[in-house]
C-alpha cells in the first residue's frame, strides 16, 4: 500500500456547509490534521492526495466533488477526516467523548486498518467508541477505493477539548498516519543501539546477541531484520511475556517479541505499567485499561496503594465504573 487519498469533511469555516462549531471548530482542525498526515506520510515516500474541497455551493456539492477529486486517482484508501458534535457537555463532565471510525462494511481491510487507527488514539487517551457501520454515507458508498471516516473527538465536549488542546493535532495526525503505514508509534534511537541479534538461528537453533562481531552474554531487547526481541543471557527467549529494559525504555515483549501495538496496563515482576506503542509511558498519570478493568495509574505504573476519587472511584487502584 502506498498511495491512499485523504480529505477534510465539509467547506471551511464560516462558508455554507462548514462544519461542527463548540469548543472547537471542525473545519479548522480537520485541515490542520489533514495537512500534517500528508506531510508525515509523505515524508516516508507515499504518495498522498489532498482531495479536500473548499468550494461547495452546499453540503450535496461538497459531497460530490470530494467522491469525484478521490475517484481520479488509483488509491488503496480514501479517509474521510471529521470532528463530531452531539456531547452538548460544555461544563465538562469528566468522561472523554472519544473517537470512532465509520465504514460501509466490514471488508477490503477496513476493519483492520480501522483497529490500527483506533489502538493509536486509544494510546492517546481517547475513548474507544468502536469501529460503525452506515451504509448512508456518500463519501463511504461511492468512491472505488474502500473508504473510513473518522470522528476524531467531540467540538461540544470540554473533556473531549481539554485533551485535544493537550495532544495536539500534529501528534493525533502521527498517531492516524502511523496506523495507515502500519508503523510502530514508538521511534528507537539507534544512535542508543548497541547490538544486534543475528538475522538468522545458529546451527543449535538460538538466536544470539552480537556485539562488535561477538557473542555476547546479556539481557536486553535488541533489533534485528525482523523486529526487536527480548534477549536473555545472549540469545533470544521466545518463551518471554512480560516487560523488559533495554537503552531506549522498558518495552512489551510477547512470545520475545516487542508489541509495538500494546497501548494497554501490562506486567512484570515489578508491577503493572501503562504502555504506549509497546514502551512504558513513565510520564502517564490518569485512568488506563486492560482486559481487568480500568486502574489509576502514577507515573507510569498502577498505584495499588491509592483508593479516593478522581472522576470516578478508585479501590486498591482499580476504578470502579
Amino acid at each position: 500500500m502506498t498511495a491512499i487519498s485523504v480529505h477534510a469533511g465539509h467547506n471551511p469555516a464560516g462558508k455554507t456547509a462548514c462544519g461542527a462549531v463548540g469548543l472547537l471548530d471542525e473545519s479548522k482542525e480537520n485541515r490542520l490534521i489533514v495537512e500534517e498526515v500528508i506531510n508525515i506520510m509523505r515524508s516516508y515516500g507515499w504518495t498522498v492526495y489532498n482531495d479536500t474541497v473548499d468550494n461547495g455551493s452546499s453540503q450535496n456539492d461538497v459531497l460530490n466533488k470530494i467522491v469525484a477529486k478521490t475517484n481520479a486517482h488509483s488509491v488503496d484508501f480514501s479517509i474521510s477526516f471529521h470532528l463530531n458534535s452531539g456531547r452538548n457537555d460544555y461544563p465538562g463532565d469528566g468522561r472523554i467523548g472519544g473517537f470512532e471510525v465509520w465504514v460501509n462494511a466490514m471488508n477490503k481491510g477496513k476493519s483492520e486498518l480501522a483497529e490500527r487507527i483506533r489502538t493509536n488514539m486509544r494510546g492517546l487517551g481517547y475513548t474507544d467508541r468502536g469501529t460503525k457501520i452506515s451504509k448512508n454515507l456518500k463519501v463511504l458508498n461511492k468512491t472505488n477505493a474502500p473508504a473510513l471516516l473518522l470522528e476524531i473527538c467531540f467540538v461540544d465536549d470540554r473533556d473531549d477539548y481539554n485533551l485535544y488542546q493537550s495532544v495536539g493535532y500534529k501528534t493525533i495526525a502521527k498517531a492516524i498516519a502511523y496506523a495507515i503505514m502500519n508503523k510502530p508509534m514508538q521511534e528507537v534511537d539507534m544512535n542508543k543501539v548497541i547490538g544486534r541479534v543475528a538475522d538468522q538461528a545458529a546451527a543449535d537453533g538460538n538466536w544470539y546477541y552480537y556485539e562488535n562481531g561477538q557473542i555476547v552474554n546479556k539481557t536486553t531487547v535488541a533489533p534485528n531484520e525482523y523486529g526487536w526481541w527480548f534477549v536473555r543471557d545472549g540469545k533470544v527467549d521466545f518463551t518471554y511475556t512480560g516487560i523488559a529494559q533495554n537503552e531506549n525504555g522498558w518495552w512489551r515483549i510477547v512470545n520475545g517479541k516487542v508489541d509495538f501495538n500494546c497501548n494497554s496496563v501490562e506486567s512484570n515482576e515489578y508491577g503493572w505499567w501503562k504502555l504506549s506503542g509497546g514502551k512504558v509511558d513513565f510520564g502517564f498519570t490518569g485512568i488506563a485499561g486492560n482486559q481487568y478493568g480500568a486502574w489509576f495509574v502514577r507515573n507510569g505504573k498502577v498505584d495499588f496503594d491509592y483508593s479516593g476519587n478522581i472522576t470516578a472511584r478508585v479501590e486498591k487502584g482499580r476504578v470502579i465504573v
